[in-house]
């Protein structure tokens, strides 16, 4: 699974939380862009409109939240092997935008 490619891996677990109530609930009527810094040096950035949320490699101009990790560290994010607040607290990550985003931003994660 490791050696699966990161934008695979998040478009695969996008998916999957996508199904999920609570996610749903979280998106609802929510429209924002997120760019994703790795310090590998790769960038990607989500789309989260129309109830769903998608992600695309490469950058985006005025994302409403930045986020930097490492790539090992999303991929944990993602197979929920670790929670966005341990991350943080562990300071393997970083999210810059509003307060409201960020307690959105769990449910997503």
């Amino acid at each position: 699974m490791d050696d699966q490619p990161l934008l695979e891996l998040m478009k695969e677990r996008i998916a999957i939380g996508l199904e999920r109530e609570k996610t749903i609930e979280a998106i609802k009527d929510w429209e924002r862009t997120a760019l994703l810094q790795l310090k590998e040096g790769g960038v990607y950035h989500f789309i989260v409109k129309d109830n769903t949320i998608t992600v695309h490699e490469g950058g985006i101009e005025n994302p409403d939240m930045k986020i930097q990790s490492d790539e090992k560290t999303i991929r944990k994010l993602f197979l929920e092997e670790m929670s966005a607040a341990a991350a943080l607290l562990k300071r393997k990550l970083k999210i810059k935008g509003a307060t409201s985003d960020l307690m959105k931003i769990r449910h997503i994660f």
